[in-house]
């Protein structure tokens, strides 16, 4: 009778064990396992995305009639080429990162509050850095042939990823308030703010020559911030990491003999 009871109780795990293509239990009980992996795929896809989406939003003027006339027409184009031509390294940034934690083997809470964080923190730096790059690039031709090569109408779509920069440094920054640093909040606040659709001033004039110079070192100053926010960020993970095994396991920093 026990024999039988415990066979009726087992039928659930039995039926299941007969069940044809069923791999579905594995793959759940494996999903903290396949976290990184399914991420880095999630950022594989999206740089495929970025890709066509900002190709398409590049040369929509080509078919939306706003290609322009006369001579607007040669500045158009080259912005569309810059542009067209931006959007590969942008979305290879992407697919970068998505390489790198598909490769993470830390824990769930290190991969969500280091790893990604911090992934995400150079995602928008470097997307940010080559922006301001090619706009640059934009406003260089623009002061020397006088041409209207605007890089305004091909960079809205960069504010979509905003959110990956903002999702884990808005931790940060709270927390610093909390410690009244509140200087230090302000650097991740407007690190990233480089307006790359500048005017360039005057045909080959000193002060669009200023401009253009100016422009250039935004670039510089994107990656310098980028690192200091990486810096600062490692620094409070590593006292918040400290701090949570101290109360797990506390202890008194005293030396006995």
């Amino acid at each position: 009778m026990e024999k039988i009871f415990t066979q009726f109780l087992d039928l659930p795990k039995t039926i299941n064990s007969k069940l044809p293509m069923n791999s579905f239990n594995a793959m759940v009980e494996d999903s903290e396992q396949n976290v990184a992996k399914w991420v880095g795929t999630f950022y594989t896809v999206s740089a495929l995305v970025i890709l066509i989406t900002s190709l398409l939003y590049v040369l929509s003027p080509i078919w939306s009639g706003g290609i322009g006339e006369g001579i607007g027409i040669v500045g158009n184009v080259l912005a569309i080429l810059i542009w067209a031509y931006a959007a590969f390294p942008i979305a290879q940034v992407v697919r970068s990162t998505g390489d790198s934690l598909a490769e993470s083997k830390s824990g769930i809470v290190d991969f969500v509050f280091r790893d990604l964080a911090v992934a995400n923190i150079k995602l928008l730096g470097h997307v940010a850095a080559l922006v301001a790059l090619f706009g640059a690039l934009c406003m260089t031709i623009t002061w020397a042939t006088s041409l209207n090569v605007s890089g305004g109408f091909m960079t809205d779509w960069i504010a979509n990823i905003d959110y990956a920069y903002a999702l884990p440094m808005a931790a940060v920054t709270e927390l610093t308030d909390l410690l009244n640093l509140q200087f230090i909040g302000g650097i991740f606040a407007d690190w990233s703010g480089w307006d790359p659709t500048m005017s360039a001033g005057d045909h080959w004039s000193v002060s669009g020559l200023y401009s253009v110079l100016w422009e250039y070192i935004g670039v510089l100053a994107i990656l310098a911030k980028l690192y200091v926010s990486l810096a600062i960020y490692y620094f409070f993970y590593e006292i918040i990491s400290s701090l949570v095994k101290w109360i797990k396991s506390p202890y008194l920093p005293f030396r006995t003999n």
